[in-house]
């Protein structure tokens, strides 16, 4: 298409004047300066009278021209728009590049402050003993997440290999607090309390925990627990207790309080008595060279003696007026006391060995039985009035000498027979007893 140079209206194909303002053609093209001196001599040759012999004026050579100069323009055209659409992809394509750009560095802005990635750097700073490196990305993790598990478990193994190991164990015991079932929280306690030699915060930790799983975490950190002989239970004896470790080169250690037993408390070199009444506990432990303890083991016992029967007597108490002597019956596992005072008899009183001499007048026999616990037995109380008779025939002395020789010779052989008959019943009841 071409227009007017002055007023830019379109010119029709061949115009010499535009037809709007009259100026002679001067076309704007983007032809070459051979083209354009070409097209003004075509113009003027125009003018002249006898120029081309077809019916528009022009001759075959120009007419040739006139076509390859418009088919020049629309491959310009063509060109021009080529041009613009390849300005245009490449505009598209820049804008696509600058947001692809923009995105890219958002996901890697994200990215790089993100937890997992945080996370994987401060993992890789610790396994480098980079200490301070990685806090510095566990700082900025928790405060993304304040509570961040894996965030505040390496924190603590960061406090551990530092040896703050109150900052450990309050970070491990906050982890179990949040998620009771975490394992790595509790394997680093344990590991921390092991490598302090705290065995004894171990036992407490173990006699608070039910959890199967977390029980056999414990099995890496305690040794094995010693046995005790006697089962708990309710007991009307003393007796001793023999206390046993499966392993060797351990050593045992026992309380009978119920406490746990430590280093500080009894060590284990011969069997326990149990020899009080009420209720006994015994405790014991193992502890291996390293200070390593075992989980303790006790047996409660209720010791409640029963009092021995009391002693019986022939003749058990009347008036005599002749020389008598009192026989007495020992229960069996017992020993027994006597006074004439009217006072109760211990085991500091006479010892009763043989059958006793009712002493003259109005007197009473107390006797009472203790047994090897040193429990005693009711006291039985006789009453022996003993007066000579005056209407009784008097006797040479050596009858009556006689007379009394013979009868302590009888009463001597019926005390033997009390005393043998006691000591065999204290033997059954012994031998019953083992």
């Amino acid at each position: 298409m071409m227009r007017c140079a002055k007023c830019g209206a379109e010119l029709k194909k061949g115009a010499v004047y535009c037809s709007r303002c009259g100026q002679e053609v001067q076309v704007v093209s983007d032809l070459s300066v051979l083209e354009e001196d070409y097209l003004r001599s075509l113009v003027e040759d125009k003018n002249s009278a006898d120029y081309g012999d077809g019916e528009d004026g022009y001759s075959e050579k120009d007419r040739e021209f006139l076509r390859m100069r418009e088919e020049k323009k629309e491959e310009r055209r063509l060109a021009q728009k080529k041009k613009k659409r390849r300005r245009r992809l490449i505009l598209v394509i820049i804008v696509i590049a600058a947001v692809v750009a923009v995105i890219f560095g958002f996901l890697r802005y994200r990215q790089n402050h993100s937890v997992e990635y945080l996370l994987s750097q401060a993992q890789t700073e610790y396994s480098q003993k980079d200490y301070k490196g990685a806090e510095s990305y566990l700082d900025r993790v928790l405060a993304l997440d304040e509570d961040n598990i894996d965030a505040l478990l390496l924190y603590a193994k960061i406090y551990a290999a530092e040896k703050d190991y109150d900052a450990a164990e309050e970070l491990y015991l906050y982890l179990i607090e949040l998620d009771s079932s975490n394992i790595e929280a509790w394997q680093g306690l344990l590991e921390l309390y092991d490598a302090q030699g705290l065995y004894d915060r171990i036992l407490e930790l173990m006699e608070e925990v039910t959890d199967e799983d977390i029980l056999e975490l414990f099995g890496d950190f305690v040794v094995t627990a010693p046995e005790i002989s006697v089962e708990s239970g309710s007991y009307s004896e003393y007796f001793t207790v023999e206390i046993t470790a499966e392993e060797k080169n351990l050593s045992i250690y026992y309380t009978l309080d119920g406490s746990t037993p430590t280093e500080d408390d009894t060590l284990y070199t011969e069997p326990v008595e149990i020899n009080e009444q009420g209720v006994i506990t015994l405790t014991a432990v193992c502890i291996d060279r390293d200070g390593k303890y075992s989980e303790a083991v006790c047996a409660v016992y209720r010791i409640s003696l029963e009092a021995p029967d009391q002693p019986t007597v022939y003749p058990s108490g009347g008036t005599f007026t002749v020389p008598t002597t009192v026989v007495v019956t020992v229960p069996a596992g017992t020993t027994v006391y006597y006074t004439w005072s009217n006072t109760t008899p211990t085991s500091s009183s006479t010892r009763y060995t043989g059958p006793i001499t009712i002493p003259e007048g109005n007197n009473i026999l107390s006797l009472v039985a203790i047994d090897e616990y040193g429990m005693s037995s009711s006291v039985l109380k006789c009453n022996y009035i003993y007066y000579p008779s005056s209407s009784t025939s008097t006797e040479t002395d050596s009858d009556t000498e006689d007379d009394t020789a013979a009868g302590d010779s009888a009463d001597t052989g019926s005390a033997d027979e009390t005393d043998a008959d006691a000591g065999s019943s204290t033997d059954t009841e012994s031998a019953d007893s083992e």
